[in-house]
């Protein structure tokens, strides 16, 4: 029976424990020990400097390579998450100086780490966005739940002196990548990648401070002196808010863009029934919460044609629909069936012989072949496409050729032709993704042609009562955005501007800039 009682009695006392506020668990002196223990883990010293160097600099080359083992080691070494976790303790406490050197700390290991992070990738040959490096570019509200539960963890693991678990929260907070990955937009001059690795650093280190606020105070870190209302806790709150928004709306775009590549993937395969098909290639661009650029690659036992067009017309009104189809059977599509716009171009993956015969194998389906020759390395082709088709069609066939025989230069000359004109949106003087697209293939023609200049014409409307300066302002500046293409592309160009007395026809005539061949 006092077994019995004794039992119950244990059981008891240990259910209070259990349920009793974690601050009646630490003695003052505990709480000082870990708060001088956190503060120390926070202070800026040489080999806290070293570490960070170090492990950015491990960090950005896992990320270069794309290795996730390298990268955790950079997560392990790192030594960020203490001047983070003095920041939540000394705002816990109010200490304003202690909270003003770990952040001071903080802010000269994320400036060490991104310097470390852009020399690594300056000297390094690998210079492409992997995807461990994009996939650090857009975080959403669960990053900011991952840093929140995993500061948590080591707030009460730190706040209890318990560290064995610490190198699982250094993972799962991941604060090296980020700034890793801001080198190395920064580096590489890519502002959207650097842009995006900031937010995701930030969202970390708020996420962070604030699971280190709420467990300090839950176990009785307060300040000793108070003046005034509290603050801290708004002001946290404030802050982890308005991260929400940014961190909502890329979370959102995130939902659309895998819904609506689900949408066309099942689209495409409905195009292509009962031709095998197999997607190797799909990039679907969102816009308004549906599809608006779709680019796919597909190989598909038999060419189908309208394919692209009937996809087109399952998506959104106003979608942009590019469809590569790599043909496995033997021969290419009749002429007939080319779509005069070479909308969806064709590569036989079969066609024998050398590089000249697999070539023509390539092209005699889809046009006349007028010459062909060799110059120096390159197979150069005068191809007059069935149809009529612009410019961008010529173009799009040597690019599918060149994939077909990439240790080959190919060079498709297409017929003479005038050149197609620049766009623009109403009232601006920058190109969009069509107007430069235009601009390049103008400037692609030019090459393929011999020709070496060309003069640019820029274009815009009138005022109600007539030309203004800013309308031939425009007009200039629309001309040499059109120029800067062709400059780059070894062409010499010469910019005018031609704003009209009175607008004739349709509007939209105007914003455009034309391009004409100069002798």
């Amino acid at each position: 029976m006092a077994a019995s009682k004794s039992l119950i009695g244990q059981t008891v006392d240990a259910i209070r424990e259990a349920v009793a506020p974690p601050a009646r668990r630490l003695s003052d002196s505990d709480r000082s020990v870990a708060a001088a223990e956190i503060y120390e883990a926070g202070q800026l010293t040489p080999a806290y400097a070293f570490m960070l160097f170090s492990a950015c600099g491990i960090a950005a080359l896992g990320l270069l390579q794309s290795s996730v083992a390298v990268i955790i080691g950079a997560m392990l070494i790192s030594p960020l998450m203490g001047p983070i976790m003095a920041m939540g303790m000394a705002l816990a406490r109010l200490d304003t100086r202690a909270f003003r050197s770990a952040a001071s700390t903080l802010a000269i290991g994320a400036a060490l780490s991104v310097a470390a992070s852009v020399l690594i990738v300056w000297i390094s040959p690998l210079k492409d966005a992997t995807p461990e490096i994009l996939s650090r570019t857009r975080p959403t509200l669960l990053d900011l739940i991952v840093a929140l539960l995993s500061g948590f963890v080591g707030a009460y693991l730190t706040v209890n002196r318990k560290g064995g678990a610490i190198a699982g929260v250094a993972i799962a907070t991941a604060l090296m990548p980020p700034l890793a990955v801001v080198g190395y937009g920064l580096a590489t001059a890519n502002w959207q990648i650097a842009s995006g690795a900031t937010l995701l650093f930030l969202t970390n280190v708020v996420s962070i401070l604030g699971a280190v606020y709420g467990v300090a105070r839950r176990y009785g870190f307060r300040p000793q002196v108070r003046a005034g209302r509290a603050w801290e806790t708004w002001a946290l709150l404030a802050v982890m808010t308005a991260l929400c928004v940014p961190l909502a709306v890329s979370l959102r775009s995130i939902v659309v863009e895998a819904r609506e590549t689900v949408r066309v993937r099942s689209v495409l395969t409905e195009a292509f029934a009962g031709a095998s098909p197999h997607i190797t290639e799909l990039v679907v661009e969102t816009e308004r919460g549906g599809a608006s650029d779709v680019q796919a690659v597909v190989v598909t036992r038999k060419y189908v044609p309208g394919a692209q067009e009937e996809v087109a017309r399952q998506l959104k009104a106003g979608a942009r629909v590019e469809i590569e189809q790599i043909v496995t059977a033997t021969g290419v599509p009749p002429a007939a069936s080319s779509g005069g716009a070479l909308a969806n171009r064709v590569t036989p993956t079969n066609a024998s012989g050398g590089p000249e015969q697999k070539l023509r194998a390539m092209l005699s389906g889809v046009g006349q072949l007028e010459s062909f020759r060799r110059n120096g390395e390159a197979l150069e082709v005068s191809l007059v496409l069935d149809g009529a088709p612009p410019l961008a069609d010529y173009r799009a066939a040597e690019q599918a050729a060149q994939r077909f025989l990439p240790q080959t230069p190919v060079r498709i000359v297409p017929p003479l032709a005038a050149l197609p004109v620049v766009p623009f949106a109403y009232g601006s003087s920058a190109l969009d993704a069509d107007g430069r697209r235009t601009a390049e293939t103008i400037a692609w023609a030019l090459n393929r042609w011999g020709l070496t200049s060309a003069k640019v014409e820029g274009l815009a409307t009138p005022g109600s009562r007539g030309p203004r300066a800013a309308d031939q302002r425009v007009a200039q500046a629309r001309g040499e955005a059109v120029a800067a293409i062709l400059r780059e592309r070894g062409i010499e160009a010469r910019v005018g501007a031609s704003v009209p007395a009175a607008v004739e026809g349709a509007p939209t005539q105007y914003l455009a800039a034309r391009v004409t061949a100069a002798p």
